[in-house]
């Protein structure tokens, strides 16, 4: 839905009984602060499709009985967001260090679902002494394409989640971490932008439990990947973007 001048209406703030709002691809450029009085709000997704960076007022924080929310990809560059009192959150899409607090995370410890976009005046230290108290997460997927550096530490980032089973990295780095820095039981594994220069597939075979792989634009720049005997046991779908510039694969017997 187009809604006029790109502004939902403040009358919306009315249904105080609301539990469930999606704005999912509509076009919206402008919240009306009078959100804040649905406080009975289960579910908000505000993933809208604005041409420009969607305003927020910080009002989200009175939603304390949130469960899923999605922020939007785009805000307004003084866009604020205090999110630490939303301790019932279990799904938690597009927080940026940009917009919100970093500590804001440690008290969500239902976390199951959650990504991240590191602004650049935020550290990898940082973000892992948050994120250590999420031992509940199962997805998590982490965005770094902001940073001005490429990162070749992303093992410093504490990933030994146990229940972690999805992970997603848009990170520049050389080279993928080693096998024992993945979380033990990952079974599903996304990365964008990496443009590793070296064949992630020794590593990427290691992992055990591994059902999908997707290097996605640019994830791996290589001229050469090879899959060896006996690796990815469990594999089950595996998708390389189109732009990649691979000229040989090679799939040994058994792999």
């Amino acid at each position: 839905v187009k809604f006029e001048g790109g502004k939902l209406p403040s009358s919306i703030g009315g249904l105080i009984h609301l539990r469930f709002l999606s704005l999912y691809d509509a076009e919206v450029s402008h919240l009306p602060s009078s959100m804040g009085n649905l406080k009975l709000l289960l579910y908000l997704n505000l993933c809208v499709a604005a041409k420009e960076p969607v305003h927020v007022p910080n009002v989200l924080k009175e939603m304390l009985e949130l469960r899923n929310l999605f922020l939007p990809s785009l805000m307004h560059d003084k866009t604020k967001l205090d999110l630490g009192d939303l301790v019932n959150l279990e799904e938690l899409w597009y927080f940026s260090t940009q917009h919100s607090s970093v500590t804001d995370l440690l008290r969500m410890t239902k976390l199951r679902s959650l990504s991240v976009s590191l602004s650049e005046r935020v550290t990898f230290e940082t973000l892992s002494s948050s994120l250590r108290q999420l031992r509940n997460l199962e997805t998590l997927h982490l965005d770094f394409r902001y940073k001005t550096y490429t990162v070749d530490y992303v093992g410093e980032l504490d990933l030994d989640f146990i229940h972690l089973k999805e992970l997603g990295l848009t990170v520049h780095m050389s080279k993928i971490p080693d096998q024992h820095q993945f979380p033990p039981h990952l079974e599903h594994i996304s990365l964008f932008y990496c443009r590793m220069e070296e064949d992630p597939m020794p590593t990427l075979e290691k992992l055990l439990h591994l059902k999908s792989v997707l290097l996605d634009t640019d994830a791996f720049v290589g001229r050469r990947m090879v899959c060896s005997k006996g690796g990815f046991p469990h594999l089950c779908a595996l998708e390389i973007s189109e732009e990649s510039e691979l000229e040989e694969w090679i799939v040994e017997e058994g792999s």
